[in-house]
């Protein structure tokens, strides 16, 4: 039977769609172009989205009512209605607590331009099926974390949901939706889920101690995964 670890990365972090659709563009201004998309994902200020081209678009600006203010990179032209371009891809993070964190430090350090990331907890409870009696393969309970850099020394409470939070709400919706999209998983999991206004630790005295070395919020996520069985033979 195949790691859980693998499904989950190939068959469903590895299918999250990234694209975004220009649905009103005005035209630039001072070299900032105010952009309004179907749908922003988990665009923050800060990251840039990429076009076709690869060129990076800055964002310099996300305003309440989802507009999104874009620095026009040097000799490109402004965006114009339906263009589609691309998220920044999250990183995949697997382990425990302090595997994790050893992990997060090597792979990312002090760069949060590679961020967010979607991370998997180890220690996944699994349920296996005989296949003799049911078409299902397993059952997993598994807990995931969708997490973004966060300014402490800047942000308000409120700026952490609108800023961080609501943004890794989307990239765990996203996930949630490659799922209810594969028939080789049940769609009528259980889930639940948790905002994290500040990712980390605090105790009785009030001092907050981060947990992956990083100022981060987001939200977590914790889904009971049925998976059936595919059919697929590599004798």
């Amino acid at each position: 039977m195949e790691d859980i670890y693998n499904i989950i990365k190939r068959d469903v972090f590895g299918k999250m769609n990234r694209d975004v659709s220009v649905l009103v563009a005005n035209v630039s201004v001072g070299g900032f172009q105010i952009v309004s998309f179907c749908n922003n994902k988990w665009m923050r200020v800060g990251q840039s989205i990429t076009d076709s081209s690869s060129n990076a678009w800055l964002i310099t600006a996300i305003a309440e009512n989802g507009n999104v203010t874009l620095k026009v990179p040097t000799a490109i032209t402004d965006l114009v209605k339906r263009q589609v371009l691309k998220v920044v891809a999250p990183k995949f993070l697997f382990g425990t607590h302090r595997s994790a964190n050893n992990e997060f430090t090597m792979k990312i350090g002090n760069d949060i331009d590679v961020l967010p990331l979607c991370w998997l907890v180890e220690n996944i409870e699994e349920q296996e099926y005989n296949s003799n009696e049911s078409s299902k393969e397993r059952e997993a309970n598994i807990r995931l974390y969708f997490l973004d850099y966060s300014d402490v020394g800047e942000y308000l409470n409120e700026d952490y949901r609108l800023n961080v939070v609501s943004p890794m709400i989307a990239l765990k919706d996203e996930f949630i939706r490659v799922i209810d999209s594969d028939r080789v998983f049940d769609g009528t999991n259980n889930r639940r889920t948790r905002p994290i206004t500040r990712f980390g630790n605090e105790n009785e005295k009030g001092v907050f101690e981060n947990i992956l070395n990083h100022d981060l919020s987001g939200v977590e996520l914790k889904i009971n995964i049925h998976r059936y069985r595919t059919g697929e033979c590599k004798c």
